[in-house]
């Protein structure tokens, strides 16, 4: 078998598991700004604190953040791992998270100091 480059020779398991796992953490940095946004959000609510506009600008901000970073991360994932399980559940968490986050700020009436 004849490899098309010269370095991928050199290629092994441990190289293939460090870009895998290197990727699974990008999109778990998705995750975690996809449920931070409804986590302040909900926390402030049951402290019964009034957010200040830059923590709810803050909070809101998050869930498009998230989706973004989602989709780019999304797509540097290496090609043998993007229909993993892993990698299918982080992406939907993400999404629910961000959407959790909208559906919050619409209850609790955020995007009136949000927005100018």
């Amino acid at each position: 078998m004849k490899e098309k480059n010269e370095y991928h020779k050199f290629v092994d398991s441990a190289v293939m598991n460090r870009a895998r796992e290197e990727g699974f953490g990008r999109l778990r940095v998705s995750l975690f700004l996809g449920w931070l946004g409804a986590l302040a959000i909900f926390g402030t609510h049951m402290a019964k604190f009034d957010m200040p506009g830059w923590m709810a600008k803050a909070a809101v901000g998050a869930a498009p953040l998230a989706i973004v970073l989602l989709i780019i991360n999304y797509i540097r994932l290496p090609n043998e791992v993007k229909a993993s399980a892993q990698a299918l559940s982080i992406s939907v968490l993400t999404l629910v998270g961000a959407g959790a986050t909208i559906f919050l700020a619409a209850h609790f009436g955020i995007f009136k100091s949000v927005t100018p």
